[in-house]
C-alpha cells in the first residue's frame, strides 16, 4: 500500500513541477513580449528625430522639440534673456537643427 502512495506522490510532484515550469515559461514569454513592444516603441520615437529638432523659447527658457514642434525632447535651464538678441529672435520662431550632436553642441555653447 505504501508503494502505491509513493508512486502517486511522485507523479503528483512531477505534475506540480511541470505546472510551475509551464506557468513560469508563459509569464516569461509575456514579459519578453512586453519588453519587445516597449523597445519597438522606443525605436519609433528615436526614428522620428532623424527628421530634425527645433530649439525654441518656451516660457523664457530654451527648449528642444522633436520635428513635429509639439513633442518636447528636452527642457533646459538656459534662460533666453541671457542669449544674444539675434538668437532670441530666432528662438521665438524656432531654430531647426538636423542632428542630435548639433543640438547638444548648441546647448553646450550657450549653457553657463
Amino acid at each position: 500500500m505504501s508503494r502505491k502512495y509513493s508512486i502517486g506522490l511522485f507523479i503528483a510532484t512531477i505534475f506540480i513541477i511541470v505546472l510551475f515550469a509551464v506557468g513560469y515559461r508563459m509569464s516569461y514569454n509575456r514579459a519578453l513580449e512586453k519588453k519587445n513592444a516597449q523597445t519597438e516603441q522606443e525605436r519609433e520615437v528615436q526614428a522620428k528625430p532623424e527628421t530634425g529638432y527645433y530649439i525654441k523659447d518656451t516660457d523664457g527658457y530654451v527648449t528642444v522639440y522633436l520635428a513635429d514642434r509639439k513633442t518636447v525632447f528636452e527642457y533646459t535651464t538656459i534662460p533666453t534673456a541671457e542669449l544674444p538678441g539675434h538668437l532670441q529672435t530666432e528662438l521665438k520662431a524656432g531654430i531647426k537643427i538636423m542632428s542630435l550632436g548639433e543640438v547638444y553642441g548648441f546647448l553646450e555653447n550657450y549653457s553657463s
